[in-house]
């Protein structure tokens, strides 16, 4: 997934999270138009460094929370770093967390 299309995605979950419409985003921001959230959000732009700081004011977060995109891989992606993480540990690490998967699922 691209640079931006992530950074839409979050950009969008945030400002959903803050409970603001594009337009209430915009205006906080001191964009012309929501037509200029639309693109940001659907990924056809990064902001201009200037607007960084203001989407962090208006949501209420720090800049690194806008490129935070990890909870947001795809299930291929986050099986193979699964895989990666677990091909690491020693034996003895991988049947506790057989075991706590085990557990994890019983439960759902």
């Amino acid at each position: 997934m691209k640079l931006t299309v992530k950074f839409g995605k979050r950009l969008k979950e945030l400002r959903k999270k803050a409970g603001l419409s594009q337009q209430q985003l915009a205006e906080l921001v001191g964009m012309e138009s929501l037509n200029n959230i639309s693109k940001l959000e659907t990924g056809e732009q990064l902001p201009k460094k200037e607007n960084l700081e203001k989407l962090c004011i208006a949501l209420n977060v720090e800049a690194k929370d806008l490129f935070d995109f990890g909870h947001l891989k795809s299930r291929e992606d986050l099986i193979s770093d699964i895989d990666k993480t677990l091909k690491t540990l020693a034996l003895k690490d991988l049947q506790f967390f057989k075991k706590t998967l085990d557990s994890y699922l019983e439960t759902k």
